[in-house]
C-alpha cells in the first residue's frame, strides 16, 4: 500500500504503557498526518500507548531504547557529555545500523531532549526533521544547544513561536517553520459528549447546578502549579460556595499531590474538590467542566491542554507562560491569561467567570469557533502542505563519503563501510575532498567494513604484497634473510649442512638442464628457417 511513498522513520522520546503526555500526543498526531505523504515508521523506546495506537492505524513500530539528553531543555553545561554517554552505548550502534539498512528517505526525532536519532541519521547521510515541542531553558549554554541542534537538522519544526525563540540565528532561522498542533474531530466524538458530561457527573457527585471547575495533567508535579490551582480554587470557593472542582491527573510527587489537598483540608473544603487518575479518553473528562485553569509555573511550548479545553467549548484560564499566551492571543482570549505566578489574579480571573454563571457557555463557545479557525484541521494542513513543498528528502543529494577522526574516508553502502585504499583511490574514483563528512568515531564503530576500494586486485598483486612481507620481515627477493649490519652471518652445520648442500645442488643440476633444452631450441629453430 505504501509502496509508492517514500519511507519516514518517527521518533518518539516517549511510550508510556499507562498515560499519554502532551509530547507523545503531539508526536501522534503529527505521525498520522504524514502517513498521507510518507510510509511512516514510528521509532519509540519502549512498548506503550501510542506504539499500539501506531498499529492499529496500520503504521510498523520498532523498539529502540535510546537514551534521552534533558540537559539540552535544561541547558545544563554537561550536555556534551551526556550525548556523548549516549552515544557509546550498544543501543546507539543498533540505531546506526537499523538506520543504514532501513535507508528512509528522511528522520523526525520529536522533541530537544532526543538528539540520537538525528546524530545517526545526519552522519549516514539521511535528512532530518527536528521538531521542538518544549521551550528550552534559558541560561548561558542554550544558544549552544540550539547551535548543536541546527546542525544536525535539515528543517526545525517548532509548535509555537516560543520554542522556535532559541533559533533566530540567520542560518537556524532559515530551516525554522511553524506547525502548531491541531485535532481530530472525529476522533474526540462529539455526539457523545452530552452523554459524558451526565455519567461523568453523576459518578463525581455534582449536580447540574453546581459549577465544575477543572485542572487537567497527565502527569502532576510542581511545574504543573497544582498548589497554584488550589490556591486560586480555595479563594472563588469562598466567593462560590456552589463550585465544585475536579482534579484529573498522576500524581508523580506524593507528598507535593498530599500537601496541595492539606490546603483544602486545612480550609475544611476539601468535600469541595474531587480527583481521578488521568484519563486517555479526555472526551469523558472534558465535557462534564464548565470551566478550565492551567496553571503552568514553566513556560509551556505550546499549551495543548488549554487547546483541548477550548476545543470542548470550555472558558480556559491560565498563567501566560510561554506558548499558553500565544493560543489565548490567537483565540481573543488575552484577558483570561494572567501573569506567571500571580495565584491571586488567576483567582481573580476565575471569580469574574464564576460571577456570571449564564455566559460560561457562549464565551466557551466562541473560544471554540476561534481555536478551529486558528488552528483546526484544515489550518493545519495548509502549514503542512506548505512546508513538505520546502522540503523534499527524497530529492535531496546524500552525502555517503564520510571520515572519522582518524584519515582513513569511507564511501558507505548499504549498512558496509568501504574505506579508499589511498589518497589517489579516492581521486581516481571521482571524488572530492570537501564532499567529505567528518562524523563520530561512534559511528564508523557501529558499521562493519567491506573491501577497499582501489586496493589493488590486478595480477600480480599477491606477489607484490607476498614479496613486501618478505622484505619487512628481513627476507631479500630471493627469500634469504639478511644479515644485520655488522654481524656475521651463521653458516648451517651437520645435518641441515648437507641438506643444504643437496638441495643447491639439486636446483644447480635443474638450472643447467633447463639452458641446455634452450639451446637445443633455438639450433632447430635456426635449422627450420634456413630449410624455409
Amino acid at each position: 500500500m505504501h509502496a509508492s511513498k517514500p519511507r519516514l522513520i518517527v521518533f518518539a522520546h516517549l511510550c508510556n504503557p499507562d498515560f499519554v503526555t502532551g509530547a507523545e500526543k503531539l508526536t501522534a498526531f503529527m505521525l498520522r498526518e504524514l502517513a498521507a505523504w510518507y510510509d511512516c515508521v514510528l521509532a519509540v523506546p519502549g512498548e506503550g500507548r501510542i506504539a499500539a495506537d501506531a498499529r492499529a492505524d496500520g503504521i510498523r513500530t520498532a523498539v529502540l531504547p535510546l537514551s534521552l539528553a534533558p540537559s539540552f531543555y535544561l541547558g545544563l553545561p554537561h550536555w556534551r557529555r551526556e550525548l556523548q554517554e549516549g552515544m557509546a552505548g550498544e543501543p546507539f550502534r543498533q540505531l546506526v545500523r537499523w538506520l543504514a539498512s532501513e535507508e528512509p528517505a528522511a528522520v523526525l526525532t520529536a522533541t530537544c531532549v532526543h538528539p540520537l536519532p538525528a546524530v545517526a541519521a545526519r552522519a549516514l547521510g539521511i535528512p532530518v526533521v527536528w521538531a521542538v515541542m518544549e521551550a528550552m531553558r534559558e541560561t548561558e549554554h542554550t544558544a549552544e544547544i540550539a547551535g548543536f541542534i541546527a546542525a544536525h537538522a535539515d528543517r526545525i519544526v517548532g509548535i509555537s513561536e516560543t520554542v522556535l525563540a532559541p533559533f533566530r540565528s540567520p542560518e537556524a532561522g532559515a530551516k525554522a517553520a511553524l506547525l502548531p498542533p491541531s485535532w481530530d474531530d472525529h476522533a474526540l466524538r462529539p455526539e457523545e459528549w452530552p452523554l459524558h458530561r451526565d455519567s461523568t457527573r453523576r459518578m463525581l457527585g455534582v449536580d447540574a447546578s453546581q459549577p465544575l471547575v477543572g485542572f487537567v495533567a497527565s502527569s502532576i508535579y510542581a511545574n504543573k502549579g497544582f498548589h497554584h490551582f488550589m490556591e486560586a480554587t480555595l479563594a472563588a470557593a469562598a466567593r462560590h460556595p456552589e463550585a465544585r472542582f475536579l482534579i484529573a491527573g498522576n500524581p508523580v510527587d506524593q507528598p507535593y499531590f498530599e500537601a496541595g489537598l492539606g490546603m483544602a483540608r486545612e480550609a475544611g473544603m476539601l468535600d469541595r474538590y474531587r480527583w481521578i487518575r488521568y484519563e486517555s479518553r479526555i472526551d469523558r473528562i472534558y465535557p462534564a467542566l464548565d470551566a478550565l485553569v492551567v496553571p503552568s509555573l514553566a513556560p509551556e511550548g505550546f499549551g495543548l491542554t488549554a487547546l483541548e479545553g477550548m476545543v470542548f467549548g470550555k472558558p480556559v484560564v491560565s498563567y501566560a507562560a510561554g506558548g499558553l499566551a500565544e493560543i489565548h492571543a490567537a483565540t481573543d482570549n488575552a484577558e483570561w491569561a494572567v501573569p506567571t505566578g500571580d495565584a491571586a489574579a488567576l483567582a481573580a480571573a476565575l471569580i469574574r467567570l464564576l460571577d456570571r454563571p449564564g455566559e460560561l457557555a457562549g464565551i466557551g463557545a466562541r473560544s471554540r469557533e476561534a481555536a478551529v479557525a486558528a488552528f483546526g484541521i484544515d489550518a493545519y494542513r495548509a502549514r503542512l502542505q506548505a512546508f513538505l513543498a520546502s522540503f523534499r528528502p527524497e530529492s535531496m543529494p546524500r552525502g555517503l563519503l564520510i571520515r572519522g577522526s582518524g584519515p582513513a574516508v569511507y564511501l558507505r553502502q548499504g549498512i558496509a563501510l568501504r574505506p579508499f585504499a589511498s589518497k589517489a583511490a579516492f581521486l581516481a574514483a571521482g571524488h572530492r575532498p570537501e564532499d567529505v563528512r567528518q562524523v563520530p568515531d561512534e559511528v564508523i564503530a557501529a558499521l562493519p567494513q567491506g573491501p577497499a576500494i582501489g586496493g589493488g586486485a590486478a595480477r600480480g598483486g599477491g606477489r607484490r604484497r607476498r614479496r613486501a612481507r618478505r622484505m619487512r620481515s628481513g627476507r631479500g627477493a630471493r627469500g634469504r634473510r639478511r644479515s644485520p649490519r655488522g654481524a656475521r652471518a651463521r653458516r648451517p652445520s651437520g645435518r641441515r649442512a648437507r641438506r643444504h648442500a643437496r638441495r643447491g645442488g639439486r636446483i644447480v643440476r635443474r638450472r643447467v638442464a633447463g639452458s641446455g633444452r634452450r639451446r637445443v631450441r633455438a639450433r632447430r629453430g635456426r635449422f627450420r628457417r634456413r630449410r624455409g
